[in-house]
């Protein structure tokens, strides 16, 4: 699977949350279905993120840094978090699976 254009289809598509405080407020609201965390996520935060998905919401560590993970959503800054809450057309949810 291609997670750069997966992401792209879900956020044109679906719903998503980009960031680490609207990516939070998603988990405490049990709205979010999947947690992309940019590999170079600083601890207390990527921390705070596991803790509140728990077992319930999966976690996928993005394999590049946050100023990759900002460029494949078409931002010109850093993005350490985004919660995918409605997929739309894309298959992105699959990465929970595997």
């Amino acid at each position: 699977m291609d997670l750069s254009k997966e992401l792209k289809v879900a956020i044109s598509t679906g719903k998503v949350e980009i960031g680490y405080k609207v990516s939070l407020k998603a988990l405490n609201r049990k709205k979010a279905k999947l947690i992309v965390m940019a590999s170079n996520t600083p601890e207390n935060l990527s921390s705070r993120i596991k803790q509140v998905a728990g077992t319930e919401v999966p976690l996928y560590i993005f394999p590049g840094s946050s100023w990759d993970l900002g460029g494949v959503c078409g931002k010109p800054y850093p993005v350490t978090t985004i919660a995918i809450i409605d997929p739309g057309e894309s298959s992105i949810l699959q990465l929970k699976e595997g």
